[in-house]
């Protein structure tokens, strides 16, 4: 009787919040979905690797840094703006353009708004997303970008985040590759001659290939 009730609440649960995700997608390992940014109760926000260790419901996790684990609310907010025990995850649409998620499904994710959309990924549940390393931009008309080996071609949408010192460039706009060459590519239409000058990091993610699809941010390692 009692594990009958306790698989009618489990029932109850999931019918409230939708399919969960499969767990193949959370946790701590390379191509798994990465925390953009988390703000525990106590501290300020931390922005390195994080991760989701379970799914409490279609907005609640329990996120982890390595150090802190807690359960934290899912909200449509950017960095720099989380509250206590919240956290955000972007995405890159097939615009180029950066999104935070709102709810996460099995297969879809919603973004800020009532619509889900399908994100991709491939058979082992890892992100397919396109994203190289940022290890240098100059403060220039127009900026150039470079990510050793990126692979993108002139035309290309692409979200920028996590540059430090040239914070400009963390926007949530897409931008658009142009000159590319092996290690470099600019911005076409960009003038950063005003921008402060780069420090270090950030990652370039390539829009989704597939029309009203989403790319999510995924861990390196």
């Amino acid at each position: 009787m009692r594990n009958t009730i306790r698989v009618d609440l489990e029932r109850q649960r999931r019918n409230k919040m939708g399919r969960p995700i499969n767990k193949k997608h959370i946790g701590d390992g390379a191509g798994k979905i990465q925390v953009t940014a988390v703000k525990f109760a106590a501290g300020g926000e931390i922005t390195t690797e994080s991760h989701i260790v379970n799914q409490r419901s279609a907005n609640k996790f329990t996120v982890t840094d390595g150090s802190k684990t807690e359960v934290c609310t899912l909200v449509n907010k950017s960095i720099g703006g989380l509250g206590a025990s919240e956290f955000c995850i972007n995405v890159t649409d097939s615009d180029g353009v950066t999104k935070q998620v709102t709810k996460m499904f099995n297969r879809k994710m919603q973004l800020e708004g009532a619509t889900r959309h399908k994100w991709a990924r491939n058979s082992a549940g890892a992100s397919t997303a396109v994203e190289k390393v940022i290890s240098g931009a100059t403060a220039a008309d127009p900026v150039v970008i470079t990510a050793t080996g990126h692979g993108f071609s002139n035309g290309d949408k692409v979200s920028i985040r996590g540059v430090v010192g040239m914070v400009e460039l963390n926007t949530e706009t897409a931008y658009t590759v142009a000159n590319k060459a092996t290690n470099t590519f600019e911005l076409s239409g960009v003038d950063g001659s005003g921008f402060t000058a780069y420090g270090s990091a950030g990652v370039a993610t390539k829009a989704a290939a597939e029309a009203g699809g989403i790319v999510v941010d995924a861990q390196a390692s």
